[in-house]
């Protein structure tokens, strides 16, 4: 009986960090059950899969290392766990039918598994990472989305069918992601493609919950806030510390905008129709007919405010407010400093 290898290809935001905590964390006891989820000596990455250097080879066309790597993960006996959200973009790669084979050859099954959500919901998240990480990414929303419909990211049907024919359509094994889900939906029904669910009993505590964005809220100001240091050639080091520090400090000093979503009403909309023919074929193609995702986005009226103007009155009242506890922890400061010295004086005359 040949053994098995899965290939979880991501996407990325769809649960991806919280399954590989999951598999790291456990991993001792998916061996137990003749599942390897290992990492190639140093090249584990906090919070990443152990297939993500492979992955990074592969795609950037290093693949001396990316096959070096591959044999390495082939080597054990028993099934094989490989995990990484930047084996999504391999798919797009004729290197992808070269992975397949050697795995093949290797004497492996492949299943690849995929989360996805809906189109909307996931540019967001999308569009949070890019603010918040160290990417050097500096315009807006819009420019985000466009740029990833033009690349085809966002037809999750047409990705699988590539992967589909590699390792056919019943190995493929596509999980939609859905608000309503509850908070272990994503690791639990991977744990099913395993077939040990148990690890996970119904009722057990949940997962914790992994790189979870700030408020949708301060997104925004944070972009503004990003670029104009980028452009300014400040070191994206600093870039990145400053925008950590505001968004730990920011929800003290000023009011954070309610909104939930970045994009308006009508432009969801929009998105999603066109998405519509795509997503009928997913679910067609992967779903059993199922559709994947309610198909109508949901209205909020914060969040039909204009993202710029609000984005500058947040920033001039964070200014504000962080120069006036500045000028108060001064004020403290050389307070403390007078009194140090009065008090030195009085220790001296004594």
């Amino acid at each position: 009986m040949a053994k098995r290898l899965f290939l979880h290809v991501g996407m990325p935001k769809c649960a991806t960090t919280s399954i590989q905590a999951y598999l790291a964390a456990h991993a001792d006891d998916l061996a137990a059950r003749g599942l390897n989820y290992t990492f190639a000596p140093g090249e584990q990455i906090p919070e990443q899969g152990n297939a993500s250097h492979l992955a990074n080879a592969l795609i950037t066309g290093d693949t001396r290392r990316g096959w070096e790597l591959l044999d390495y993960f082939l080597r054990p006996e028993g099934n094989v766990i490989l995990s990484s959200e930047y084996l999504f973009g391999v798919s797009r790669g004729a290197v992808a039918e070269e992975l397949i084979t050697r795995i093949r050859q290797a004497g492996f099954d492949v299943c690849v598994i995929c989360y996805f959500r809906r189109q909307d919901l996931w540019i967001e998240s999308d569009y949070k990472q890019h603010v918040k990480s160290g990417a050097d990414w500096r315009r807006g929303i819009v420019a985000l989305l466009n740029e990833r419909v033009e690349k085809q990211v966002l037809n999750y049907n047409a990705m699988l069918m590539n992967w589909a024919r590699f390792v056919g359509h019943d190995n493929v094994l596509a999980v939609p992601l859905r608000p309503e889900q509850g908070p272990d939906y994503a690791v639990r029904r991977f744990l099913e493609a395993l077939d040990v669910a148990d690890m996970l009993p119904q009722g057990s505590a949940g997962p914790k919950h992994h790189n979870v964005s700030p408020p949708t809220g301060l997104i925004e100001p944070a972009r503004y806030l990003k670029r104009a240091m980028l452009d300014r050639g400040i070191s994206m080091s600093l870039v990145k510390q400053e925008v950590d520090r505001f968004f730990d400090v920011a929800p003290r000093l000023v009011r954070v905008p309610q909104r939930r979503f970045l994009l308006t009403h009508i432009r969801r909309q929009r998105l999603l129709r066109n998405c519509e023919t795509s997503n009928a074929a997913l679910a067609r193609n992967f779903l059993g007919g199922i559709p994947a995702f309610d198909m109508v986005p949901e209205e909020d009226a914060p969040s039909e405010i204009p993202l710029g103007a609000e984005a500058a009155g947040i920033l001039a009242a964070y200014h504000v407010d962080s120069q006036n506890n500045l000028f108060a922890r001064g004020t403290i400061e050389r307070g403390l400093g007078l009194l140090k010295r009065s008090v030195t004086a009085l220790r001296v005359r004594n």
